[in-house]
């Protein structure tokens, strides 16, 4: 399965994928703007951003794209999926207008 979104933001997409698998590449492209993170949740369909700690954290750069593979897999039973400014577990804002594109790739 490939997962795209063009509009992600700061509301996180819960449980995209409808069920389990296994990530092995994520790609994410920033338009332009601020740096983000991407953070992944991969246990949980129930997200209080700010509150639930990520299982995963991708710092990106604007305007720049950035690229993740996971040789072996990253098993998930609920993919969930949110930008936001910081990496910090609380971080919960998303300021800019830079666009961010995200491509997963799971099984």
């Amino acid at each position: 399965r490939i997962v795209t979104d063009t509009t992600l933001t700061n509301d996180p997409i819960v449980d995209v994928t409808q069920g389990s698998g296994t990530i092995y590449e994520v790609h994410v492209t920033v338009a332009a703007g601020n740096n983000y993170y991407l953070k992944l949740f991969l246990q949980t369909a129930s997200i209080t951003l700010g509150t639930t700690p990520p299982d995963v954290v991708i710092k990106t750069d604007a305007s720049s794209t950035t690229r993740m593979s996971f040789p072996g897999g990253l098993p998930y039973t609920a993919l969930s999926a949110v930008i936001v400014d910081g990496a910090a577990d609380n971080s919960s804002s998303k300021t800019g207008s830079g666009a961010v594109d995200i491509t997963i790739v799971t099984s």
